[in-house]
């Protein structure tokens, strides 16, 4: 029956341990021995039966036990059967030992609970220890450790292993080892476990990928083993999980190593050799074969390898290898060898394996190909000859300095300008040998890098003074030195002597803002200077004058006398009203008799008291000319700047309108800008701006065509600028600029461009496109910052046969920043533009950028002279300059002297214009002749 009710399938398979089947066999012997003893020969035998019998249940498992109790039943029961005297009445003897029955009685259960409870402490000690045992080991470990239930759940961890994920225990817990692993290498993972649980394995160890607390895949080398329940039931794993990031690393490393030198050999080219000595063997990889072009199938060795040999090098490549065994040090050799195409130099490198003797074994070397860089370095050392022969031959100063800013080369302009030698100026630190200073006698620079490198050579005014005496005014640039891959290693310092160039320069920044006959600021400088002024109003609050000083009876002087009397009295009153003037204050000339005065930081009572004083001067003035006292008087006109009027062109109109008041008033008087002032002059204007709409409208006018070309083929005729004649209701002739510059109103320059534009489309386009022509129409700023006027010109444009490329726009250079807009959309529809009214103010091009326009057309009054003119003409040089830089052409004019054309031939300007070129003529009569241009 008991075995009965432990039997279960596969049951027996679980009891074939050889030491449990020994102990079985032995105690079932000892069992059966001693029971059939004590049945024949001892009292009351099944005492000592139930004896044994407990001893054997102690032993073994319950199995083995029921089988030995089985046993021994049945051994007791065949020898009952076989001498039933057994079962008799007792002999005497046994009865003379009846009174030990209760001895026995009493002594038997206290012995098989002794026996049984000491079995059971000691095994529950065993079992205590081997538990702490596997809970210390599991704790401390220095690996990972966790009971893993079969589902996956994670029943016990250790600290290493919470260290490892980044979780703590009570987490883990809550988790699965399935929702921790790489997904990549949960199917091999759980495949192994069906195998554990199905007993095809008892352990298996792979690595393993698991996402930490951070989200991080991290590297562990996993051992499971399963436990297992008596019965076989499996109850759980042990996993041991070891940290290997580090390993994993080192492998990645070591394999991106590995491939990096594959592949650099590869790339490189380099060839690896082996020789062992002692058997005289070589070993070549395929780059070897390729290098010396030898067939892959012949063997190589030292004979094969000494013929491909260049006969030069053969005696000291020898030597070098045979220096090397005997030294047992590595070697380098660098020798030719002979190929299909001519000679190739080779590299070898190579390094010897030692025996245990200490000898020399074989030698591991590479080949590599040098000859594209011994051809570099000699391509490179001719380079560096003419560069040095082109450092010695130009002009320019040229100093090579490191990174610790001391001098590793200098030419012989910079020995000469700074009169140290290039042998005494090596190593020293720069600005020892360079002494430099901010203007003649300014401070001495202290930081090659602190001038402001960008700004012109006028602006910088630096001063390089020689050790032996003298100084260079200098314009110097710094150049950064760098390396293939971008590091720093020193800088190069060129040095321009621009003493001459500066000097002119400052002449011509001069002249550019200066009146040319009284020295004084001239108008493009004044209205500067007021812009500046207006730029302050908002922020300082401050109040200031503006004043025009108009001159009386200056004509009549001019006339009488002649123009060098009325030159030299300009010059004296320019000095008189200098010299009752503040020095913050700004006089100039504004144009003919006409001068204007800024007051900065002056009220009106100041500004009044200022202008009397110079009005008074200027009336009181006695001018002497030829044993002849002339006089004339002068007329004034103030106006206030302050917070509510700061508009440049309002200011202008105010103070003008004050001076006319003065004038109209008495003349020699002082009149402060009141509103009812232009109330009045509006009034009195008001006939002319009817006449002004009447010439626009109805009058004749009529495009006049002055053509242009390059000065060195003024034959070659292809485009013509286009002027215009007006005629007054009187029948004048009025004179384009004049009658523009008299507008009041702006929609009379917008209706003057439209009339232009619509005559020119309707009677003179179809003709100009016929002969191929290029037509250079005005437009004026009024008409360019209409949108509904370059729309309209667009529009006739597009709907015309003459091709955009063929219509030139003349605007003001000023106006071409404030309208980008609309000069970009000409631009685009095909039109060229040029830039007109280009002369001394040179400050427009700091604004320019390339390509914004096609042609700069230069003043008249700066071509007029240029021939005896040298400010005007390094001004010109400078502008052809700017427009080289900026990719326009220069259009100079007009000209009337050859000389003149000769001159600016030889600044370079692109074309002119002018009767040298050809006589003016009216466009109607251009497009009816015969005459034709081919673009």
């Amino acid at each position: 029956m008991p075995l009965g009710l432990l039997f279960k399938p596969h049951y027996l398979l679980r009891h074939r341990n050889p030491r449990l089947l020994f102990e079985s066999l032995l105690t079932l012997a000892i069992t059966l021995t001693l029971s059939w003893l004590s049945m024949l020969y001892l009292p009351w035998p099944f005492t000592f039966i139930i004896v044994l019998l407990m001893w054997s249940a102690v032993r073994l498992p319950r199995m083995e036990a029921f089988l030995i109790f089985l046993t021994t039943v049945m051994m007791v029961s065949l020898m009952m059967a076989a001498d039933p005297s057994l079962l008799a009445t007792p002999r005497t003897y046994l009865m003379s030992h009846m009174p030990w029955l209760p001895f026995l009685l009493i002594l038997l259960p206290a012995n098989i609970m002794t026996m049984v409870m000491y079995a059971f402490r000691a095994e529950r000690k065993h079992i205590s220890e081997s538990e702490t045992r596997f809970r210390n080991a599991m704790e401390y470990s220095a690996i990972g450790m966790a009971l893993v239930g079969t589902e996956g759940q994670w029943l016990q961890t250790n600290k290493a292993l919470c260290q490892f994920l980044g979780y703590s225990q009570e987490e883990l817990r809550g988790l699965t080892f399935q929702q921790l692993t790489w997904p990549e290498d949960l199917n091999k993972d759980l495949q192994q476990v069906e195998k554990l649980i199905s007993g095809e394995i008892n352990t298996y160890s792979m690595e393993k990928r698991y996402y930490n607390r951070n989200g991080d895949v991290v590297w562990a080398l996993l051992a499971v083993s399963l436990v297992r329940h008596t019965d076989g039931t499996p109850l759980y794993f042990i996993a041991q999980i070891e940290d290997i990031n580090e390993l994993k690393r080192t492998e990645q490393v070591n394999q991106q190593l590995m491939e990096r030198i594959t592949l650099a050999n590869e790339a490189g080219g380099i060839g690896i050799w082996e020789w062992e000595l002692k058997p005289n063997i070589f070993s070549w990889d395929k780059r070897m074969f390729e290098l010396y072009e030898i067939p892959p199938h012949i063997k190589p060795n030292w004979q094969v390898w000494y013929e491909c040999v260049l006969p030069e090098d053969r005696q000291h490549a020898e030597k070098v290898i045979r220096d090397s065994l005997q030294s047992r040090s590595p070697f380098k050799l660098e020798f030719r060898i002979t190929v299909k195409d001519g000679i190739r130099h080779i590299r070898a490198l190579a390094n010897r394996v030692l025996n245990k003797e200490g000898e020399v074994e074989r030698l591991l070397g590479i080949n590599m190909d040098m000859t594209e860089v011994k051809q570099l370095n000699e391509a490179l050392f001719q380079e560096k000859e003419r560069l040095h022969i082109t450092l010695d031959s130009i002009g320019e100063a040229v100093v090579c300095i490191d990174m610790a800013m001391k001098i590793t080369f200098m030419n012989p302009v910079a020995e000469k300008m700074s009169g140290w030698t290039q042998e005494e100026a090596l190593g020293v630190p720069l600005l020892t040998v360079l002494h430099i200073t901010f203007g003649d006698n300014g401070p001495l620079m202290e930081n090659i890098y602190s001038a402001d490198t960008s700004r012109s050579a006028i602006e910088q005014d630096v001063v390089l003074h020689c050790r032996s005496g003298g100084s260079y005014d200098v314009h110097y640039s710094i150049t950064p030195l760098s390396t293939l891959d971008g590091s720093n290693i020193g800088s190069v310092l060129v040095i321009q002597d621009v003493t001459e160039s500066r000097k002119m320069l400052r002449q011509l920044s001069y002249s550019a803002s200066h009146d040319a006959l009284t020295h004084l600021a001239n108008r493009a400088s004044f209205e500067k200077q007021l812009r500046i002024l207006l730029q302050t109003v908002n922020s300082t609050h401050q109040r200031h004058a503006l004043v025009f000083i108009d001159l009386d009876r200056f004509k009549a002087v001019n006339d009488s006398a002649g123009h060098a009397a009325g030159d030299a009295l300009l010059r004296e009153l320019a000095s008189l009203m200098l010299s009752m003037l503040r020095s913050s204050d700004v006089l100039a000339r504004l144009g003919g008799d006409e001068f204007g005065l800024l007051l900065p930081d002056c009220n009106i009572e100041s500004a009044r008291f200022i202008a009397t004083r110079i009005i008074s001067a200027v009336n009181d003035y006695h001018f002497i000319w030829e044993g002849r006292v002339h006089r004339v008087g002068a007329s004034a006109g103030i106006t206030l700047i302050d917070d509510n009027n700061h508009q440049a062109a309002e200011v202008m109109s105010q103070a003008d309108i004050a001076c006319y008041a003065s004038k109209n008033g008495g003349r020699g008087r002082v009149t402060v800008y009141e509103p009812q002032q232009a109330a009045a002059h509006s009034e009195r204007a008001a006939m002319s701006l009817d006449e002004q709409w009447r010439m626009i409208k109805e009058n004749q006018l009529m495009m006049i065509a002055h053509g242009v070309a390059s000065p060195r083929i003024p034959e070659a005729r292809n485009l013509w600028l286009i002027s215009l004649k007006l005629w007054s209701c009187e029948g004048e002739i009025i004179d384009e600029q004049k009658f523009r510059r008299s507008f009041s109103d702006p929609a009379l320059s917008h209706a003057l461009d439209r009339r232009v534009f619509h005559e020119f489309f309707q009677q003179a386009a179809k003709a100009v496109a016929s002969k191929g022509i290029s037509i250079a129409l005005p437009l004026s700023v009024a008409g360019l910052s209409s949108a509904t006027l370059v729309n309209d010109l667009l529009e006739q444009l597009e709907n015309s046969p003459l091709p955009p490329r063929l219509l030139h726009l003349i605007i003001p250079a000023e106006a071409i920043l404030d309208h980008a807009v609309s000069v970009q959309k000409l631009r685009l529809a095909g039109c060229r533009i040029v830039l007109s009214q280009v002369g001394r103010d040179l400050q427009i091009f700091n604004s320019l950028k390339a390509n914004m326009a096609d042609y700069l057309l230069l003043d008249g009054e700066l071509c007029a002279n240029v021939q005896g003119n040298l400010m005007d003409e390094m001004l010109i040089t400078i502008i052809q300059g700017h427009a080289q830089r900026l990719g326009m052409k220069t259009i100079a004019g007009p000209v009337v002297l050859p000389l003149v054309m000769d001159t600016l031939s030889g600044i370079g300007v692109d074309l002119i214009y002018g009767d040298v070129i050809a006589d003016a003529q009216p466009l109607d009569l251009l497009v009816n002749s015969s005459y034709f241009a081919i673009n």
